[in-house]
């Protein structure tokens, strides 16, 4: 059980540094208009992303809007990390 949690938690903790590179990438004027910087790219690292459509206006609902982005992409990726742990489990030859 331990290792899933510590995968869980790296694929997480990977989730959330895409996001924040997304949003560093998004905040440079040069690469927004640039061919390697996609907003469909945005979309699929970071899908809560969406949500920065909503303009928030005080600090507090630009906290909230990154923590619900940031949560999210945690849990998102976690998921997949724990979906790809298993099938490489799965498929590892066995350790003596």
């Amino acid at each position: 059980m331990n290792r899933l949690v510590k995968c869980f938690l790296l694929c997480g903790c990977v989730g959330v540094l895409a996001a924040v590179a997304v949003y560093a990438l998004g905040n440079v004027p040069l690469l927004r208009t640039n061919i390697f910087f996609n907003p469909y790219v945005m979309l699929i690292l970071a899908p809560a992303s969406i949500l920065g459509l909503a303009e928030p206006t005080t600090l507090g609902d630009t906290a909230f809007l990154l923590g619900i982005v940031f949560g999210t992409n945690f849990v998102l990726y976690g998921l997949l990390g724990l979906a790809l742990f298993g099938v490489w489990s799965f498929f590892r030859p066995p350790t003596t």
